[in-house]
């Protein structure tokens, strides 16, 4: 790796622009204040160096003629103090302007970041190159532009403060300059390889990052906290963070190591330089060819000077290092995830006629066919039943008819319309969905209800409780301590519910909404056979004209539907009534067979 050109630093630009104009939106009045703050500070030190070597000169004039302007004096004191205090306070300000600037940005950003996480197509979101991306990206971005923005104008204005020292160091004595060149460079090109050292190792060490995260929170998870404890698997979790830790400590420690090194290299060799220049100088004024206050304001100008290129090499390798963190995060915020073609079609008023016509799908990180020219019809208004082994795909076809994927080829349509062409969030809103894994969210019982319709149901708690009766999880809610107002969850709620309980509300969640679809993936899982029996007849009744889908594992459920489709290897090899598919005494008999032997209750 070469020195940073000017190409290189051109490169820069556009990503330090970006976090600029995010600072700037973030706050404009600390934005100017910045600005106003950084532009002051680059006086403070010249006018100290000037102010002692004015000091001294009028002490030593005081000496030699005996008689000490005490006028001039304070002027030169005053002066000193000012800088002084300006440095002070300017200090004092960039720090408080960063926790303000990273403060607002926090804010801002933990909302794009939801934004984003909410809009990416599910394909991407269920893949390790997302979750990898996102983990880089959502490292405290906050601190990142915050951090770039503030050491980029620390950057500068050391920059016009060595500039500044510059001109008195070379109208006294210009040998240093002659003795930094060779350190300072060889320094800069160790500095610009150290933060691109440093940006790689942490780059490349993301999804042990994820793992360890996951390992940790596997020690306070509440759902696996009672397993993880009865197992006695503790130990070994800690093992396995504790390998992962070991890793980053050795790497990390070889990094610190290095950066030593090269610090405490150049700090030896620049202040060599600065002595043997400021002898130089000493020399010069027995010969009389500077004062005493030029040989004073050359000591303050040089140790300055020496600690600012310091600083400025330093800066300019954590700026480096920080555009690397901004440039991912601009990237992550701005990018497209490869998004599919989206349809931009209205969605008319459905009636739910659904086909599948030789539909293969297979999942983006995976070679494995999950459907093979599957090819199914569900009439409108008609309730159907998914059944077959683990890995048919049945969760898979909710999938795709939810909208989540895309078809690798055939198509799904409803009412003869190609779903692929209708605007996605317009088409959401035609689907009613009872996911494997639901929602428990942190939040009152009436809100979890509402989130079905929340743009409708928002506030209107007559409808929400009517909504709760109909489901059956009235008399529920009602025994809770605050009744619908109780906040849900042991996160942050007051208490947690059963699962049964949870599942509850989850189908009442669904209730809420007016669409003429219904996927229902194991929604009775966590149910009794007396509750489910109860709640699918009063889904019946409430879904009357609804087109549902239905999947289980459980006979008396499935048996209820209109029809069932039984799946094996990515098709449908079975179609018929509970009734009608024992008689065929094919997969689905042997099936129902077995699971009447072994569980009376399935």
């Amino acid at each position: 790796m070469s020195l940073p050109g000017l190409k290189q630093i051109r490169n820069l630009w556009p990503d330090i622009h970006w976090a600029f104009g995010k600072a700037r939106d973030a706050c404009p009045r600390l934005f100017t204040l910045f600005w106003v703050n950084a532009a002051t500070s680059m006086l403070y030190p010249a006018g100290i160096a000037l102010s002692v070597r004015g000091l001294v000169n009028a002490v030593s004039a005081g000496l030699e003629s005996g008689s000490l302007n005490s006028t001039t004096v304070y002027l030169w004191l005053l002066l000193g103090l000012v800088m002084s205090l300006g440095t002070a306070i300017s200090n004092a300000a960039t720090r408080h302007l960063a926790n303000r600037f990273q403060l607002e940005l926090r804010l801002r950003l933990s909302e794009e970041f939801m934004r984003k996480n909410l809009t990416v197509p599910y394909a991407s979101f269920e893949g390790q190159d997302y979750r990898d991306k996102l983990t880089r990206a959502s490292n405290v971005p906050e601190a990142h532009i915050t951090l770039l923005y503030v050491t980029t104008m620390e950057l500068l204005t050391k920059a016009a403060q060595v500039l500044s020292l510059c001109v008195i160091l070379l109208a006294i004595e210009p040998l240093l300059f002659i003795l930094l060149l060779p350190i300072g460079i060889p320094y800069l090109y160790f500095q610009w390889r150290m933060s691109r050292r440093g940006f790689e190792e942490l780059d490349s060490r993301v999804r042990q990052d994820r793992w360890l995260r996951y390992y940790r929170s596997l020690s306070s998870n509440l759902e696996q906290g009672a397993e993880i404890r009865l197992l006695g698997i503790g130990p070994e979790l800690i093992r396995r963070a504790g390998e992962i830790m070991a890793s980053f400590h050795a790497l990390i420690t070889r990094t610190q190591n290095l950066e030593f090194i090269g610090i405490a290299v150049f700090s030896v060799l620049s202040v060599c330089a600065v002595y043997i220049a400021l002898g130089k100088a000493a020399f010069a004024i027995v010969e009389g060819g500077l004062t005493i206050g030029d040989l004073a304001i050359y000591g303050s100008a040089a140790a300055q000077m020496r600690t600012m290129v310091d600083q400025s090499m330093q800066l300019l390798g954590r700026v480096r290092m920080q555009y690397m963190h901004v440039q991912r995060l601009r990237q992550f915020l701005e990018a497209d995830f490869d998004r599919p073609d989206t349809g931009t079609a209205a969605v008319p008023v459905l009636a739910g006629d659904i086909r599948f016509d030789n539909v293969c799908f297979a999942y983006p990180e995976s070679d494995a066919a999950i459907l093979n020219g599957l090819s199914l019809h569900i009439a409108a208004g008609e309730t159907v039943a998914l059944v077959g082994r683990n890995g048919a795909g049945k969760s898979t076809v909710a999938k795709l008819l939810a909208g989540f994927y895309r078809p690798d080829s055939g198509s799904i349509s409803i009412d003869g319309h190609d779903i692929s062409e209708f605007d996605p969030q317009a088409y959401s809103r035609a689907i009613s969905l009872v996911p494997q894994h639901f929602g428990r969210y942190a939040a009152s019982a009436a809100d979890n209800i509402a989130f079905g319709q929340w743009n409708e149901l928002e506030g209107s708690r007559e409808a929400i409780e009517a909504i709760g009766k109909a489901a059956g999880v009235d008399d529920m809610i009602r025994k809770l301590p605050a009744g619908y107002d109780t906040v849900l969850g042991r996160e942050f709620g007051e208490l947690n519910l059963s699962g049964g309980q949870w599942q509850h509300l989850a189908i009442a969640r669904m209730m809420a909404r007016t669409a003429p679809i219904l996927i229902m993936d194991e929604p009775t899982a966590s149910l009794d056979v007396e509750a489910e029996f109860e709640l699918f007849q009063r889904l019946r009744a409430l879904a009357r004209g609804t087109t549902t889908l239905l999947i289980s594992h459980r006979f008396t459920t499935v048996s209820m539907a209109d029809k069932i489709l039984v799946m094996d290897g990515g098709k449908i090899v079975e179609a018929g009534t509970h009734r009608e598919l024992l008689e065929q005494s094919g997969q689905y008999a042997n099936m129902y067979d077995l699971a009447r032997k072994n569980f009376p209750t399935a």
